[in-house]
């Protein structure tokens, strides 16, 4: 992984347990002589010091300045705030990706996020970092900080409802710090001055997604246990506010550092038992629960059939059904109880757990807060080797992961529940190939 933060950007802002264990308080605030909520900060002295300074910003909207000043008086710690983030602060804007909500672009904030309160200075302190340069940089910046800006299409005249996926991600992330780790976090908002779209700002996951590093975890295999460690956790705060992720899979986690795992893109999150407005069903089908696409509600138990899928991929370095269409009749296998088929040398602790997951029994899988004790014992016993000329490789003639031409690994509708419940309802089927192709490139069904 070519990462551009070090893992002491990660630990500056995460302090490790032993240290919380042993500091029982963070000791008291300088101002007020009050017990400070977080490691130098204190929310009732700052929420007073970000109230003054309401007057001195806005977006341009109500909506958005009301959910980033309610963030600003609520923020027990440094990354539980957000803020308005002045377009002209941002520099080496770069295209990355196109999708149906917006694009999303890299830059460098050049301010940095706030850390806490510099009394000599009297000003906020921020965080930057050291800024590789290389030749893709437009500009010979030596310090910021870099980040992701996701574009919201249509959203100038932007509403609370189109604000919902950002609120719930950050009501998340504020449940995730309590348990000492964190979803990808939020850091503000901006606005493109051409296209008048406001854009999300977010921290810069360098080493990109788990679907990109599986082989380097095959081929370290401790790896898992702390990755996966660390988003059941996260899961665990998603599930504790009775909210589910409803999109869980391989290209939703993403590394912020080589060490550190986090849950991305809560764009399905929701209520449990809570539908999408329009009661449908979407997401990347191997990680589709079998009770979902038979078009029950989505429950706690489908994001955790989703991990006992991630869970294999651990082990196998590749994704799952990969090399398969992603078509009708792999919903109905994976309905009929077939998944991925379990690797030779498997931990066999590790594959009861797995099988537990992605149980066709909704009511027979564990629950995310059984899962991060799980592997928290196993994180302890079968640690992560951290020392980079310890660590393996991957080899140079590994063998390259082949995808199918109808294997998709975006979020797509599917709406064929009534069909496939009508199909698994009879006594015989026979599965017969056809060239014809809708949204899922589905195959046609004879009874």
């Amino acid at each position: 992984m070519n990462n551009k933060y070090s893992d002491n950007d990660y630990i500056s802002c995460i302090p490790h347990e032993q240290y919380v264990r042993d500091s029982q308080q963070y000791g008291l605030c300088t101002e007020c002589k009050k017990p400070n909520t977080w490691i130098n900060w204190c929310m009732e002295c700052y929420s007073k010091k970000f109230r003054q300074n309401f007057c001195n910003w806005t977006s341009g909207n109500e909506h958005i300045d009301k959910f980033i000043q309610e963030s600003q008086l609520n923020a027990n710690c440094d990354y539980e705030l957000l803020e308005w983030i002045p377009y002209d602060r941002l520099s080496d804007i770069t295209f990355l990706a196109k999708g149906g909500f917006g694009v999303i672009y890299e830059a460098i904030w050049l301010d940095g996020r706030i850390i806490n309160w510099d009394t000599e200075k009297q000003d906020w302190k921020r965080k930057d970092t050291n800024i590789y340069q290389n030749e893709n940089l437009k500009s010979n910046r030596k310090n910021g900080f870099w980040v992701i800006l996701k574009s919201l299409n249509n959203s100038l005249n932007i509403n609370e409802d189109f604000l919902n996926e950002w609120k719930l991600h950050l009501r998340c992330q504020r449940r995730a710090w309590s348990n000492y780790t964190s979803l990808i976090p939020l850091l503000g908002i901006t606005q493109d001055p051409d296209t008048k779209n406001y854009m999300v700002v977010m921290i810069n996951a360098f080493d990109g997604s788990l679907r990109n590093n599986l082989l380097i975890k095959k081929y370290n295999p401790n790896d898992k246990f702390r990755n996966l460690w660390d988003i059941s956790r996260q899961l665990k705060a998603i599930h504790s506010l009775n909210l589910v992720h409803g999109d869980f899979h391989n290209g939703n986690l993403l590394y912020f550092t080589d060490n550190v795992l986090m849950i991305s893109d809560l764009g399905l999150c929701r209520l449990v038992n809570n539908p999408n407005k329009n009661n449908e069903i979407y997401g990347v089908l191997p990680y589709i629960a079998p009770e979902v696409l038979r078009g029950k509600p989505y429950t706690k138990a489908a994001d955790i059939y989703s991990f006992g899928i991630i869970m294999w991929e651990m082990t196998s370095g590749v994704p799952a059904f990969c090399d398969i269409p992603h078509d009708f009749n792999l919903c109905l296998n994976i309905c009929m109880g077939d998944r991925p088929k379990i690797i030779e040398g498997t931990m066999p602790e590790y594959v009861e757990l797995m099988k537990r997951c992605w149980d066709n029994d909704p009511k027979k899988r564990p629950t995310a807060d059984e899962l991060s004790e799980i592997f928290d014992e196993w994180d302890k016993k079968y640690p992560m080797e951290k020392d980079e000329e310890k660590r393996i490789p991957v080899p140079d003639n590994a063998p390259e992961i082949k995808y199918h031409l109808k294997a998709y690994y975006t979020s797509k509708r599917f709406t064929r529940s009534v069909e496939l419940n009508k199909i698994l309802s009879s006594e015989k089927i026979v599965i017969l190939n056809d060239n014809n192709e809708d949204e899922l490139n589905e195959c046609m069904i004879e009874i």
